[in-house]
């Protein structure tokens, strides 16, 4: 059976290859209603374009990069699924390629080689702080970076990220109105912007409630689930254990949870507030307070941004870039 041209779509929907072509780029005005006959007519005739020759003969690739920090936690595929539908959306052919750094600058990089070999027209990363010179080269090249959750210093960029300072202060004030003089923070590392921000938070409720930190009771992390319990047993081990911890994100909570019951305590032990929800928490009453995030909207809102910056030259993006920031809150359960 011969191979299905774009002209044979045209002659069966009845339109121009100029209207066909149109449809599958995105590009141009085509009515919502022959947009739809045209789809329709793609689908039943199941006919697929040539998307190689495609992007060599446009120079896109019609693929978007991702680059996430750790592919296990749901807090960044919740993200990238929300910008994969934000992206499919527009009915244009755009796929996303998602690779993980693992938290290494240098696996970072390799990723960051990796898609623009590929000719990505955009990434979004989620970065691990380094690579800075290597993404701005990227942008000034024209590929357009969107930075997702946690920014670069020096680099201006479009970002979509939470505020992580106002709601970690308010954390540590609610655990000191509970009673609570020693309490534990389990960090990320300060190279990642979330952490130094969530830091930066944690000192300001400090302050606010009138006491001081405890620099035996301050672990830095590295936001992994063996970071929590590695974190919970230096806690738990020593004299004058916390009565309450501020945990800087969901992976490490879990950690956290996981080393109370190996070294045998109630997993209410603790009044415990976390940066980020835990899949499970719903199901048992501990003494867990999250702070809710919402990386379904953040992913929609990079996908509506990387979508609406197509065809932009670097000079032009560089012109109108944009930060938007979430509010995370504080639920007390």
């Amino acid at each position: 059976m011969p191979k299905l041209t774009i002209r044979d779509v045209a002659q069966a929907a009845g339109v121009s290859t100029a209207t066909i072509s149109r449809v599958l780029n995105g590009s141009g005005y085509v009515s919502a209603e022959v947009r739809e006959h045209v789809q329709s007519t793609i689908r039943a005739l199941g006919y697929r374009p040539n998307a190689i020759a495609r992007s060599l003969k446009q120079e896109k690739s019609r693929s978007i990069g991702l680059i996430v920090p750790d592919m296990t936690n749901p807090y960044f595929m919740t993200v990238a699924r929300a910008v994969q539908r934000r992206i499919e959306r527009e009915g244009a052919g755009y796929h996303l390629l998602i690779m993980d750094s693992a938290e290494d600058r240098e696996k970072e990089r390799e990723a960051l080689h990796f898609l623009l070999e590929k000719r990505v027209e955009a990434i979004v990363l989620a970065g691990t702080g380094g690579n800075r010179e290597l993404v701005q080269a990227a942008s000034d090249g024209g590929t357009h970076v969107v930075l997702a959750d946690r920014t670069i210093d020096g680099l201006s960029l479009d970002v979509v990220a939470e505020d992580n300072v106002d709601v970690s202060r308010e954390a540590i004030v609610y655990l000191a109105g509970r009673g609570h003089r020693r309490i534990a923070v389990i960090n990320g590392r300060q190279t990642i912007s979330t952490a130094r921000e969530r830091y930066a938070g944690v000192c300001a409720g400090f302050a606010q409630a009138g006491l001081q930190a405890e620099p035996e009771l301050i672990i830095e992390g590295d936001y992994t689930r063996q970071g929590g319990i590695a974190a919970i047993r230096a806690l738990m081990t020593r004299p004058g254990r916390p009565t309450a911890v501020y945990c800087a994100n969901n992976e490490m909570t879990f950690g956290v949870y996981l080393g109370l019951q190996e070294l045998g305590f109630p997993l209410d032990e603790l009044d415990i507030v976390s940066f980020g929800d835990l899949e499970f928490s719903s199901l048992f009453h501990q003494r867990l307070t999250v702070i809710r995030q919402n990386p379904e909207r953040l992913g929609e809102e990079v996908g509506e941004l990387v979508m609406r910056r197509r065809g932009e030259g670097s000079g032009e993006a560089a012109a109108g870039r944009e930060k938007r920031v979430l509010y995370p809150k504080l639920e007390c359960r």
